[in-house]
C-alpha cells in the first residue's frame, strides 16, 4: 500500500516533462541537480521566518510606529451578553431588523441597545491600525529582502541578459 502511494508520487508523467525519466537526472559528468531532499530545510527555515517576524514587529515595526504618531485606538467594548453573542457567533454579525427586535425582547435591551451592542462588537473584531502597520512593515521588509537577495544571486548568471540561455539544454539541466 504504502509502495503503490509512494510510487504514484514520484510518477514521472506528474513531475517531469515527456521523454525524462528520474535517472536523468542522477548527478553524473559532474553535473548537480537538484533533489527532493534539498525540500528539508524549508520547515526549519518557515520556524525561522516566523521568529524574525516576531522579533522584527516588536524591536523594529512597534518604535517606527511610534515614531510616526501610529497609535492603538482605544475601541468601546460591548458589554458582556450571552444572548447577543451567541447570535453574532452563530448567526451573524449584521442582524435583520426582525433579528434585532427579537433579540431586544430575549435581552431585555432597547433595538438601539442592541445595534449598538453589534456596532461594538464588530469593531472589537477589527485589527487596530497599529497591527496593520506593523503587518504592512514586515510584508514591506521582507518583499525588499526578498527581491534583493533574488537579484544579487542571478545578476551574474548568463541567462540574466539573455533569455534564450534559460532554454539551453532543457529539459536536462543542471
Amino acid at each position: 500500500m504504502l509502495q503503490t502511494l509512494y510510487d504514484y508520487f514520484w510518477w514521472e508523467r506528474l513531475w517531469l516533462p515527456v521523454n525524462l525519466t528520474w535517472a536523468d537526472l542522477e548527478d553524473r559528468d559532474g553535473r548537480v541537480y537538484a533533489k527532493a531532499s534539498d525540500l528539508y530545510i524549508t520547515l526549519p527555515l518557515a520556524l525561522l521566518f516566523l521568529i524574525v517576524r516576531y522579533y522584527f514587529e516588536l524591536y523594529v515595526a512597534t518604535p517606527l510606529a511610534a515614531l510616526l504618531n501610529v497609535k492603538e485606538k482605544t475601541r468601546l467594548r460591548a458589554p458582556a451578553n450571552p444572548t447577543l453573542e451567541h447570535f453574532y457567533l452563530t448567526s451573524g454579525k449584521q442582524p435583520k431588523q426582525a433579528e434585532v427586535e427579537l433579540l431586544s425582547r430575549q435581552s431585555g435591551l432597547s433595538g438601539r441597545q442592541v445595534e449598538r451592542w453589534f456596532r461594538r462588537r464588530r469593531n472589537q473584531d477589527r485589527p487596530s491600525l497599529l497591527k496593520k502597520f506593523r503587518e504592512a512593515s514586515w510584508r514591506f521588509t521582507f518583499y525588499l529582502i526578498a527581491f534583493i537577495a533574488g537579484m544579487a544571486v542571478i545578476v551574474d548568471k548568463p541567462w540574466f541578459y539573455d533569455m534564450k540561455k534559460v532554454w539551453e539544454g532543457y529539459p536536462i539541466q543542471v
